[in-house]
């Protein structure tokens, strides 16, 4: 009610439907294929074809999206460094982070005996701490850049997820609290500084892409972590009832495996960032109106 609406002028602008169904199904192939795996069978002509079905969607949408004139999906932008690497940042906290939280809820109720309702309760410390964190993350990284802010967050993250995986049938909610306490802060840490690499990484006029890029980031890996966490867990219980374990012991046997392979994958999050983000603004792409400066605006004051 209060904002202005903001509007594209610019002329020609249309949905881009042959990149929507390409992408669309190539991702709904490769997430049913990691699910179903387990059920039919990784050999299984269903979780062959669609794994085949995923890669030739996506290898379509990536060749549409190089020649269409108005495309959903600038590729261009992931020409520069740290576009790609908050990218892909945010690519492994979705994976490794939001796709173990399913499972640690279940761990909960399921090894724990928590009511839903107390399995939901015991995660608002680490809901506290993120809020919590990210808002002063984000202050920071306007000051001294977001590479090490990422970096020291997702290497918490992966502490959490090493600590939770080491935990047994018995832990009390005390021993929880230290894992989720630093899993809050990391992912404080890790998400709007990644949100603010990537704004800082793109010229104005491409704003609006490059966050819609880093939510599709975070919602596709999240959507592929629970499958592929999923196809852990259930691979681990499968060979853990078949020695003869208990249920309880066999679905701690797969959630173990698959939290250490969830910190490994967080901490490669964690070097990527280190590697490819930078703490300065990229050059403005040729064409693009760049964004203002301080010393232009700095001058026309003097004048």
């Amino acid at each position: 009610m209060l904002i202005e609406e903001s509007r594209d002028t610019s002329a020609g602008q249309r949905l881009d439907l042959p990149g929507l169904t390409t992408s669309g199904i190539g991702l709904f192939a490769l997430t049913y294929g990691f699910i179903e795996a387990n059920t039919y069978g990784w050999a299984s002509a269903q979780i062959i074809g669609a794994f085949l079905i995923a890669a030739a969607a996506l290898t379509a949408f990536i060749t549409l999206e190089l020649r269409q004139r108005a495309p959903m999906l600038d590729l261009s932008l992931f020409r520069n460094r740290t576009f790609s690497g908050a990218n892909t940042a945010m690519f492994f906290i979705g994976l490794a982070m939001l796709g173990t939280f399913f499972y640690v809820s279940l761990y909960m109720q399921n090894v724990l005996v928590y009511s839903p309702v107390e399995a939901g309760a015991a995660f608002l410390p680490l809901t506290l701490l993120l809020s919590l964190a990210a808002p002063r993350a984000g202050k920071l990284s306007d000051r001294l850049g977001s590479r090490a802010l990422i970096t020291a967050g997702m290497t918490l993250l992966a502490i959490m997820l090493a600590y939770v995986s080491r935990l047994g049938a018995h832990a009390s909610f005390w021993a929880l609290l230290p894992g989720l306490c630093v899993g809050g802060i990391g992912m404080g840490m890790s998400m709007t500084p990644a949100t603010a690499a990537v704004m800082r990484s793109v010229p104005v006029a491409k704003a609006g892409v490059g966050s819609a890029v880093l939510s599709s980031m975070r919602q596709v890996g999240g959507s592929l972590g629970i499958a592929v966490m999923g196809t852990i867990v259930a691979s681990g219980i499968s060979s853990s009832l078949r020695r003869g374990d208990p249920p309880q012991a066999a679905y701690l046997h797969g959630f173990h495996h698959a939290l250490s392979v969830a910190a490994l994958l967080a901490f490669t999050g964690a070097i990527v960032a280190l590697a490819t983000i930078r703490n300065r603004p990229a050059p403005p792409i040729p064409g693009q109106s760049p964004r203002p400066s301080t010393r232009r605006s700095t001058g026309a004051k003097r004048r």
